[in-house]
């Protein structure tokens, strides 16, 4: 059986402020219907945390961890990436009894999401579900909330656009 790539670098997709507070909305509508009702918001750094905090606004939950699995070499496009390892989770204090909501900006291949889960289920939490922006169509994971699923690389209004980095001092705005 042959693999469905992760990306088939033929376009980029970029989601704008607008269109990613849509999204969120979206996303929070359905984990509140759905009756999931969490204790605990967990943010994949660093992508993931802008909608983790947003996700944890509009759900009402004031307890926020952080979820420090780097994957991604740089901020190029269709950058390389690399085994999902746990670096850190802060605060790191047990998750026992507590209902977690990991969330993180893009599910491409699924990996950083199985070790995310793993790590939170080792911590003692009672109910562990995910919830992400974008989910690749090549992933192997599924989450258990989504808004949307591409098959290209998606660039989000809190990351720099791949080739930014050249002309950061433009980004930079008024002095």
């Amino acid at each position: 059986m042959n693999a469905v790539p992760v990306w088939r670098r033929e376009k980029l997709l970029t989601i704008g402020w607008a269109e990613a507070g849509r999204m969120l909305d979206g996303l929070a509508r359905d984990i509140r219907a759905d009756g999931f009702a969490p204790t605990v918001i967990a943010g994949i750094a660093r992508g993931g945390l802008p909608p983790a905090v947003a996700l944890s606004n509009l759900l009402g939950v004031t307890d926020f961890r952080i979820l420090g699995i780097p994957r991604n070499s740089s901020n190029s496009r269709y950058s390389e990436r690399g085994e999902a390892v746990l670096d850190y989770v802060v605060p790191e204090r047990p998750l026992t009894g507590e209902r977690v909501l990991i969330v993180d900006d893009i599910m491409g291949d699924g990996g950083t999401m199985a070790l995310a889960e793993k790590t939170v289920r080792g911590l003692g939490a009672a109910e562990v579900r995910s919830a992400v922006v974008v989910r690749n169509i090549g992933s192997r994971g599924r989450p258990d909330f989504l808004a949307v699923e591409v098959d290209d690389w998606t660039v989000f209004p809190w990351e720099l656009p791949p080739g930014a980095e050249e002309t950061a001092d433009v980004l930079e705005g008024p002095r």
